[in-house]
């Protein structure tokens, strides 16, 4: 048979045409919502009552993905962002908004998500807790590349492996701040430079630790130049190879520890544990979980998701006695460690898969008065399966994911316990990140 060749045409395919579209909300993640024809639109970089044109790059079905071309209109709220590093750096998404806009938009959401689980008309939302939005982080991670003989130290570029190199980033403490540079001068000239991973940032009650994880061991020269920079900046340097973690001198590591409130225990910590970010918003964050649980000194609490002890230890100075559950056993040991250097006899920590197999354990199958759940954003489903069978009165919710707080709200008030505060933390500004507090109490029996 014949065969005739057809050329193919050299064009360009023909991109898809500009729609306008007005944002009617952001989504969970800080993206703008619209509608066009029936079909939902996530767009970046706008705000709601903003008009925009832009172009669909992703059709999902059900929904779009579209890209911002013009805006045609902006929001009251919007603001020039303050960092210079905004266009590039994945950081802080929400910079384009004032920090009063930004909450107001991600009280409208959560208000919305927790609507539609539980199917009520109205939900009043207590006051925001909320900080200065600058300089409020104080665990950080910098990526680390050497690019034409120089280090560069810095955050991903959104949904990228690129590293946008910086030498300061105005949502860092100061004394982590002033780290980046020092330590890019030190490193940066030695063939220590292309065997650092990344560098974790964190400031505990201790002062500031940098933590680098190294692919080999520092030679002299290089532990020189490191030393020189924890002596200046009156910092602690650590380094991580993969499997151990030493001071430059090649000892352990001391346990570090930071404050939950005034008066209040403090926990330990090390460094690659999970603590929170915003020091203030998580002093006001206890200290609300206090006030809104009112635990009493004839109570038994649950603590579930506990990490160290962050809500465990100020409970237990108000309680009977408080059982703190963790599924990392070295955090759990850790806080252990802290309550008997604390001398708190009435709180003890157990280890677990809180989202695994129901536990078989007995703490699970004594009755408390409240349970405080503290769970990562896949939520605490696995959870709420067996916990209720405790009988608590009274559970604290605290959520870093509107979506499965409301999803799991809907569970609890099918086991008979109706929401009775909500309110959101602003733990992380700029971003699309939205934390909040909620209290279920059980319904009574008539």
């Amino acid at each position: 048979m014949a065969q005739f060749f057809s050329p193919k045409s050299n064009k360009k395919k023909s991109l898809a045409a500009a729609i306008e579209v007005s944002i009617d909300s952001l989504d969970h993640q800080g993206q703008a919502v619209a509608q066009h024809q029936g079909k939902i639109v996530f767009v970046d970089g706008l705000l709601p009552q903003e008009r925009a044109k832009v172009r669909i790059e992703k059709d999902k079905g059900r929904y779009a993905k579209g890209k911002l071309i013009k805006r045609l209109s902006a929001n009251s709220a919007r603001v020039a962002p303050a960092c210079p590093h905004f266009d590039s750096c994945g950081g802080c998404q929400l910079q384009y908004a004032s920090s009063e806009g930004q909450q107001q938009f991600k009280q409208q959401t959560l208000t919305k998500l927790v609507q539609h689980h539980l199917s009520v008309a109205e939900i009043t939302l207590a006051p925001t807790i909320k900080a200065d939005p600058w300089r409020y982080r104080r665990r950080a991670r910098l990526g680390a590349q050497v690019h034409q003989g120089q280090l560069c130290l810095g955050f991903r570029q959104e949904q990228s492996n690129n590293l946008v190199s910086i030498d300061s980033c105005a949502v860092l403490a100061k004394p982590l701040d002033n780290l980046i540079a020092p330590l890019a001068k030190a490193i940066g000239p030695t063939p220590l430079a292309k065997q650092l991973g990344h560098i974790d940032l964190l400031l505990a009650d201790e002062g500031a630790v940098a933590v680098l994880r190294v692919m080999r061991a520092p030679k002299p020269k290089e532990l020189e130049r490191l030393t020189a920079v924890a002596v200046e900046h009156q910092c602690m340097v650590l380094l991580h190879d993969g499997d151990q973690l030493t001071t430059l001198d090649g000892e352990a590591p001391q346990l570090l520890h930071y404050q939950t409130g005034p008066e209040l225990p403090s926990v330990a910590f090390m460094p690659g544990d999970f603590f929170q970010v915003n020091d203030s918003v998580n002093q006001q964050m206890i200290a609300q979980a206090i006030d809104w649980l009112q635990p009493k000194v004839d109570e038994v609490g649950l603590d579930l998701f506990c990490g160290g002890g962050n809500f465990s230890f100020p409970l237990a100075s108000l309680s009977l006695q408080v059982t703190g559950v963790e599924g990392i056993e070295s955090m759990a040991l850790r806080a252990r460690q802290q309550a008997k250097a604390l001398g708190v006899g009435n709180v003890n920590f157990f280890s677990t898969d809180l989202n695994g197999e129901i536990p078989t354990a007995d703490w699970a199958s004594q009755p408390v008065d409240w349970v405080l759940l503290d769970p990562a954003r896949a939520g605490a489903a696995g959870t709420l399966q067996w916990m209720t069978a405790l009988a608590p009165k009274r559970i604290l919710y605290v959520s870093c994911s509107p979506l499965t707080l409301a999803q799991d709200a809907k569970v609890l008030q099918a086991q008979g316990y109706s929401l009775s505060k909500l309110g959101l933390i602003d733990m992380f500004p700029h971003t699309g990140h939205l934390e909040s507090m909620a209290l279920f109490v059980a319904n009574v029996k008539k």
